[in-house]
């Protein structure tokens, strides 16, 4: 999903009881994006290595000097894995590249 200020916003102002998993992702990583544009690092200079510890728990990784970082993102009530790519652009599942 590529990043967008107004989708975010839209989604946020949702009851978050009433979004999906797939939302709830949506609104952290694209946060987690937005966050990184509003202190004005440079992304491909940065390194992350950050860790949410909400309801659903995601830590985000990116070595300095690369252009994609990776999300892993724990559904505690599934006991599963979601894995994502990010840019300063936007996401995607990886499991959803690998298929193409």
């Amino acid at each position: 999903m590529k990043f967008n200020e107004l989708e975010l916003k839209k989604l946020m102002k949702k009851d978050f009881n009433a979004l999906t998993i797939e939302e709830r992702i949506q609104v952290d990583i694209l946060n987690f994006i937005r966050t990184i544009h509003l202190n004005k690092q440079d992304f491909y200079s940065v390194s992350l290595d950050s860790k949410y510890y909400g309801d659903l728990p995601m830590t985000f990784k990116k070595n300095a000097n690369c252009l994609i970082g990776h999300c892993r993102v724990l559904i505690k009530d599934e006991n599963r894995y979601y894995d994502y790519l990010f840019t300063e652009n936007g996401y995607e599942r990886l499991n959803d590249l690998l298929k193409e």
